[in-house]
């Protein structure tokens, strides 16, 4: 009896132990399954920032395609008027190199802008292209008019409709850089063009027409040359 008293309190404390022991265990255990406050706060506010940023960059990109797509239209613009001056340059029979003379018989009025091209056809009668700021708010700072002849809807020249005074582009850049671009051999400066958003040169041997349209818009500034020869 004396040696069963004694074992049974030594078999339960070890048995309480090792429940105890189970239990500090599962504890931990419990603790290493889940987060604390603090640590989903931080988690929290890691996948804010992230969500931030990668919102700005999408915004970012969208403002740079934007920018790209609007300068590929103004230099498609640009391209079609050049388009348009070529027309006239080789239709015409000669280039009027002091575009100011007074002497001048235009078809429409300047109204205070600056003449940079007087391009004379067979029958005398002059196409001119000016440039200025223009009165009509609709337009864009500068402007680039046009007197001549319309075109018919397949786009060939109406030699028998009267001269229309019409704007060709809008939003040239009011105070370029001297162009000095002119490459041709014996070319010679036309008017005070190079100081204009159209500036050109032309060479009287060869009847060939040099020139450079240069636009602004925003913080973007771009330029297209273009050369043709007149019909002498």
């Amino acid at each position: 009896m004396v040696v069963q008293i004694t074992i049974i309190p030594v078999y339960l404390m070890a048995k309480i132990q090792a429940d105890i022991r189970l239990e500090n265990e599962g504890k931990v255990q419990g603790r290493n399954q889940g987060f604390s406050l603090l640590e989903l706060l931080i988690a929290s506010g890691l996948g804010v920032s992230i969500v931030i940023l990668v919102i700005n960059n999408l915004f970012a990109e969208g403002a740079l395609g934007m920018r790209l797509s609007r300068t590929m239209r103004e230099r498609q613009a640009l391209g079609r008027v050049n388009g348009l001056i070529k027309g006239d340059l080789e239709r015409g029979k000669t280039v009027q190199i002091d575009p100011n003379e007074s002497s001048l018989i235009l078809s429409c009025p300047l109204a205070g802008r600056k003449p940079v091209l007087h391009i004379r056809d067979a029958e005398g009668r002059i196409t001119s292209y000016s440039v200025g700021k223009s009165t009509e708010a609709i337009w864009r700072g500068w402007v680039l008019m046009r007197c001549g002849r319309a075109f018919r809807i397949d786009g060939s020249l109406n030699n028998g409709a009267a001269f229309q005074n019409r704007v060709v582009i809008d939003g040239l850049d009011p105070s370029p850089q001297l162009w000095q671009g002119c490459e041709l051999p014996q070319g010679l400066a036309i008017g005070d063009s190079a100081f204009l958003p159209l500036a050109a040169c032309l060479e009287p041997l060869s009847g060939t027409v040099q020139w450079q349209l240069r636009q602004k818009f925003e913080n973007q500034k771009i330029k297209l040359d273009g050369s043709a020869v007149i019909d002498q």
